[in-house]
């Protein structure tokens, strides 16, 4: 089995789990830090078209993931595509402009309000796509994962509330890739429970 996910497992995210659910094997990265164009979705969609699982993880302010499902799902060739979303989303978080910007490092365009607009738009559109594979004619099975609090070094350095593990992540990535592939998983939204238990 090909997997692809755009994202760096070098860095403590979520494409570390990924990476480590694997046990480094099966999985090939593709980000800034290998030297890819990110901007350069044509590319991207060309390099991972023939591969059986694409993960779209790396976020982009200007909709990027969106951009780069739309333009992936005409030509794939493989059995799944998997979008990484937010809980930010799903509970249609609003950003609180009366705080300071609270941008990841080395990410000076981040905006609050965009991440949640292009991550609920990546969930509307992956939507739409995914009821080809049930009640259509495709084959590609689309599922979004939607992750809140991720123990990420952006997280941990930003709060102390209760994350998810990085391993416990990319396991749970794993199993919906192995999951029976006469069945699709439209949509998971995971947060970590606040409570102790």
């Amino acid at each position: 089995m090909k997997i692809a996910v755009t994202g760096n497992p070098n860095y403590e995210g979520l494409c570390k789990g990924i990476y480590e659910a694997y046990n480094h094997n099966f999985v090939e990265f593709i980000g800034r830090y290998n030297g890819w164009d990110m901007t350069d979705l044509d590319a991207i969609v060309d390099h991972v078209k023939d591969y059986n699982v694409f993960i779209n993880s790396q976020y982009g302010p200007g909709g990027e993931q969106v951009t780069l499902l739309n333009k992936l799902y005409p030509v794939f060739q493989g059995e799944h595509i998997i979008n990484i979303s937010s809980t930010s989303s799903y509970w249609h978080k609003v950003a609180d402009t009366t705080k300071p910007l609270d941008a990841p490092e080395n990410f000076p365009e981040f905006s609050q309000e965009n991440y949640v607009k292009n991550k609920t738009a990546l969930d509307k559109t992956a939507k739409e796509l995914c009821k080809n594979v049930c009640w259509g004619t495709s084959k590609i099975r689309i599922t979004n994962i939607a992750f809140g609090q991720l123990a990420s070094k952006y997280k941990i350095q930003k709060s102390n509330v209760h994350k998810i593990s990085l391993v416990d992540a990319g396991k749970l990535v794993k199993w919906v890739i192995d999951s029976p592939r006469d069945m699709n998983f439209h949509y998971i939204a995971v947060d970590p429970i606040q409570t102790d238990l």
